[in-house]
């Protein structure tokens, strides 16, 4: 059977966003046919959304401990080098748009076939050496290039890229319906049942530019107290990732000095793996968050879900919906010097709100 290379060491919300790709070729080539690489975060995730795959496991890291950043990759990534030099596919896709010289190497040790993958995003810094290497690996390799696309209005730009990496390797127009990101729980919600129903606020994003300010938030759990507008807000779950803990219990505490427990109950709770957190959102009445991995995740839920945007990267990775049950809150234009949040009134917010709890 024809066998399919899926290239994907990226971020949380990254992977989200490509789940819909590795269902269409799940379906296409066998789940069981498809070899799947991700950083070691991810692998809860392919094992409970793809678990007759084959998972390859990159330990790459950003941060420099003792050693080079590139050398120390290296050394992490020897075992897993030696398993992808041992495999053969028909197909490789890499959907990791913005490779180093790592990357681009592990990539090109799997022997296959043919080799599908975008333009790489970090061509443009002006470096000879990069992209004299990479125009060198594309011809020996005989790689099939797309070019990195613009977004079109609903589809980010990270979305067509997709579409148009499957289209050239399916040899067909795939439209985007086929490859729209989408999730599912495996396991009941990892939250005690006497706290259900609950809305979960991930409230954090790894880049604090996206974050909406604190008492922000409160005056909206305020506000939705007060007009009784919405009984199931009585569990509120205040959720993110391990390193975020510090900040979430000291928001917790904010929240419950503001609005006492015998009206809402507020915990923090961080889920044992990936896949537990995408077992949490999915299980929540409504999910409040910014943009970060909790909005792609809740979107490909098809939860409610309520993204407070600052429009950072807008039309690359979003804005991007299921259904009307979520709404992004762009980011206005202007000329003043505001914060992106403080164009956005607490009223208006509930507002979106609303129509999200009333969609169908």
């Amino acid at each position: 059977m024809p066998r399919c290379f899926i290239f994907k060491p990226d971020g949380i919300g990254d992977f989200f966003l490509a789940s819909g790709v590795v269902r269409l070729m799940a379906r296409e080539f066998g789940e069981e046919n498809l070899s799947i690489a991700v950083l070691p975060v991810l692998e809860s995730v392919v094992i409970g959304q793809f678990p007759k795959a084959e998972i390859v496991i990159l330990p790459i890291r950003k941060q420099r401990v003792i050693l080079n950043v590139f050398v120390a990759n290296c050394l992490r990534c020897f075992p897993s080098w030696i398993k992808l030099l041992g495999t053969r596919v028909d197909t490789a896709i890499s959907l990791r748009h913005m490779r180093d010289y790592l990357q681009s190497f592990l990539f090109y040790s799997m022997r296959a076939g043919r080799r599908f993958m975008a333009s790489n995003l970090l061509l443009g810094n002006g470096r000879r050496v990069r992209r004299w290497t990479e125009s060198s690996m594309t011809a020996i390799f005989s790689t099939e290039i797309a070019d990195y696309p613009e977004a079109s209005p609903g589809i980010p730009s990270e979305l067509e890229a997709h579409r148009l990496l499957v289209s050239a390797a399916l040899s067909r127009n795939v439209d985007p319906s086929e490859i729209w990101p989408e999730l599912k729980a495996v396991n009941p919600s990892p939250i005690d049942s006497l706290y259900s129903p609950y809305f979960v606020c991930a409230p954090y994003s790894s880049d604090i530019w996206k974050n909406f300010p604190e008492d922000r938030w409160l005056e909206l759990f305020i506000l939705l107290d007060a007009q009784g507008r919405v009984p199931r807000l009585q569990n509120l779950v205040l959720t993110g990732s391990p390193d975020q803990r510090q900040s979430l219990e000291a928001f917790g505490a904010m929240i419950r000095k503001a609005l006492p427990e015998t009206r809402i109950k507020t915990t923090v709770l961080i889920a044992d793996d990936l896949q537990g957190f995408i077992d949490l959102l999915a299980g929540a009445a409504c999910i409040l968050t910014v943009d970060t991995a909790a909005a792609h995740g809740a979107t490909a839920l098809d939860c409610r879900t309520l993204i407070l945007f600052s429009g950072l990267h807008q039309g690359m990775f979003a804005p991007w919906t299921r259904s009307d049950r979520q709404h992004w809150v762009l980011p206005k234009k202007s000329s003043s010097n505001l914060q992106w949040h403080d164009a956005h009134s607490t009223t208006e917010i509930m507002i979106s709100l609303e129509k999200i709890l009333s969609a169908p």
